[in-house]
């Protein structure tokens, strides 16, 4: 149990910023909803990427960590980080499997992130054959979610450092098959890389269910990357599997990764608490070449 409620625990426990992020507004249900849209501002029809913060996290923090920013100039894409209820998302597990925060009860973060992709299309600045969704953590487990319950509206998924709950994986019914790409760290305390019988899948049998999905045969190519900063203490392993067409699958295996979102520019954070972070790619680039080409 101790397991369980371990996965949602969030990647910056100690820095999520103390406010929410103050960008834009859409009301759903009944709620005022809060969310940050970073690049082009005005109807373009680009590409967009809706990128969940984890537990305790924020729209605002997510940007920060991760460089998402600086992704959206240079490659003039839409990238929305909308702001969980109480720092969290709904993703399916019961409220006693969270660690730390939880949603409030009855939250519908189905609704609400259907709504905010309608919204921007309609607003006329996302194209909806090109919008794709990762999440790290909590908001990889939702993630999981929308792709087994909306897998219509996204043209690429990206669950990073989060584990796919037992149940929800034998429910998910996608309506559609959508490329995925899986990262997970070895060395995760927080969303264990191997999997716990009746509990999560870990990387590897996540993969694999993927797979099955898409219709994916064996391995096509395995690489490990250059090892650009040996004092991280990890490195990057990329498999790619014999997919049809619009249904690829990878995985990027983070060996001795902690539960961390990689990157060369932004500065490892909690080290101790959350493992080492590798610094050996641009997490954000990696995830934004993978849709792109998907």
């Amino acid at each position: 149990m101790r397991l369980i409620a371990a996965m949602s625990f969030v990647v910056l426990l100690a820095i999520a910023s103390s406010a929410r992020a103050q960008g834009e507004r859409i009301n759903v249900q009944g709620f005022e909803r809060t969310y940050l849209l970073l690049g082009q501002k005005k109807p373009g029809r680009l590409p967009l990427i809706l990128a969940l913060h984890g537990n305790r996290g924020s729209g605002a923090q997510f940007a920060r960590y991760a460089g998402w920013d600086e992704l959206a100039r240079q490659e003039n894409i839409l990238v929305a980080l909308p702001d969980g209820l109480n720092r969290a998302w709904a993703d399916g597990r019961p409220q006693a499997q969270f660690r730390g925060k939880s949603p409030p009860p009855g939250t519908d973060d189905v609704a609400f992130l259907t709504a905010l992709i309608a919204h921007l299309v309609e607003q006329g600045y996302a194209d909806p054959a090109r919008v794709y969704i990762t999440g790290v953590s909590n908001g990889g487990i939702m993630a999981y979610r929308m792709l087994c319950e909306r897998a219509d509206l996204f043209a690429g998924a990206a669950p990073i450092i989060a584990n796919f709950p037992d149940a929800m994986a034998r429910a998910c019914r996608p309506s559609r098959i959508v490329p995925l790409l899986v990262m997970n760290g070895t060395a995760d305390r927080f969303a264990p890389f191997a999997s716990q019988p009746g509990v999560t899948l870990g990387h590897e049998d996540a993969v694999a269910f993927w797979r099955g999905r898409n219709g994916c045969g064996e391995i096509d190519a395995r690489r490990t990357l250059p090892d650009r900063d040996r004092a991280d203490g990890s490195t990057v392993i990329v498999t790619s599997y014999a997919c049809p067409a619009g249904a690829k699958v990878l995985s990027y295996v983070i060996v001795g990764g902690g539960h961390q979102f990689p990157s060369i520019a932004k500065a490892p954070i909690l080290e101790n608490l959350l493992g080492p972070r590798n610094r050996d790619i641009e997490g954000s680039r990696a995830l934004w070449d993978f849709f792109r080409r998907s």
